[in-house]
């Protein structure tokens, strides 16, 4: 098997691959359905995950206020 940056395979006395470690914060992405799918990664981790890519009120109010800005606003 090739060696890839974050992946180690854990090998038996024979030689065969018995299990792998893999890098979460390399390969996480491309991992999150299988780990979904086999019950690694509970509803509350993935509440979490997108807790954290979210946007404060300040932040937001920030951002509104400059789209605001940018439209074409016509005086009557």
């Amino acid at each position: 098997m090739k060696n890839i940056s974050g992946v180690e395979f854990k090998r038996d006395v024979s030689g065969k691959a018995k299990s792998v470690t893999i890098d979460l914060q390399k390969h996480g992405k491309a991992l999150q359905f299988f780990l979904e799918q086999v019950g690694a990664l509970s509803e509350e981790e993935n509440f979490e995950k997108k807790w954290s890519e979210g946007i404060s009120g300040e932040e937001l109010v920030k951002r509104v206020q400059t789209h605001l800005r940018t439209l074409p606003w016509k005086k009557e």
